[in-house]
């Protein structure tokens, strides 16, 4: 809250407004773009994986999985309308939220993952378990229980002096911490957290079995919700339970993410 001085000499209280609330985002940044070209809006590149957010990983793996003609557009600034990243510009026309990303990118390049009803359905509702569920444990996680292991310049790549990184660190955490109480994980024991991560491995395992990818031989929209969310988080370089059920209880699973990094991420070079 701002203060100022009447012409009493009274204080009076202004709200404080945020810049983006008074600076409405327009409905294009790219303006001179090209036909049928994808301009993918996503935070700037890590020093670790190619991006810490789960929903830009997994739009820039489908891009690339699909030879679809695309530019990146790093930012820790720019939001979509909607305020958040990842987003897209395809032919001047702004397509937000990572779900609704895939669905627009595979009806304007006819993408077809030519699966039966039934395959279908399994798909769906395990991308959305991914999205949702898994999302949330993860992030707990990542982002509580390590965040000043997620916030250090090293791992974050976040421009900002070492000395700030606590501190901001334990701002983030409870800005998350506050987000999953709300959602309902942060309100859970620590082992039942691990309990429903557990699950949701087991029921993608379950489902891969000794598959190359979760419902064949090509990847689907599913098989980059998964890579996105554990990729994103397993080669972190600090250990959290998903890196221990992957690799003790869960290889296949583990297996299929490394497949996924080594068919579509040559160029992504894990720390030695």
């Amino acid at each position: 809250m701002l203060r100022t001085i009447n012409q009493t000499g009274r204080p009076v209280a202004l709200l404080a407004v945020r810049p983006y609330s008074i600076l409405k985002s327009p409905d294009l940044h790219k303006a001179n773009w090209k036909q049928d070209t994808v301009y993918l809006y996503q935070f700037k590149r890590s020093p670790v994986v190619p991006n810490l957010s789960p929903f830009c990983l997994k739009i820039e793996t489908y891009l690339r999985a699909n030879n679809i003609k695309h530019e990146i557009m790093p930012t820790w600034t720019i939001r979509s309308k909607e305020g958040k990243l990842p987003f897209i510009e395809l032919n001047g026309k702004q397509i937000p939220d990572s779900q609704f990303i895939l669905f627009h990118l595979a009806k304007h390049f006819k993408i077809e993952e030519n699966l039966s009803t039934e395959q279908r359905g399994i798909a769906r509702a395990i991308d959305r378990m991914i999205d949702t569920s898994t999302f949330w444990t993860l992030l707990y996680f990542r982002s509580v229980e390590n965040s000043t292991n997620f916030m250090n310049p090293n791992v974050s790549g976040l421009p900002i002096p070492g000395f700030l990184t606590y501190f901001l660190a334990r701002k983030y955490q409870k800005a998350v911490g506050q987000k999953l109480k709300t959602e309902g994980t942060a309100t859970r024991e620590r082992h039942e957290i691990i309990e429903i991560l557990r699950r949701d491995l087991q029921a993608i395992d379950d489902i891969l079995g000794d598959k190359k990818f979760l419902l064949g031989v090509r990847p689907t929209t599913p098989d980059f919700s998964l890579f996105g969310h554990l990729a994103s988080t397993y080669y972190l370089p600090f250990r959290q339970p998903v890196t221990d059920l992957l690799d003790d209880d869960f290889p296949r699973v583990r297996e299929h993410i490394e497949r996924m990094r080594t068919h579509y991420w040559s160029d992504w070079k894990r720390p030695q």
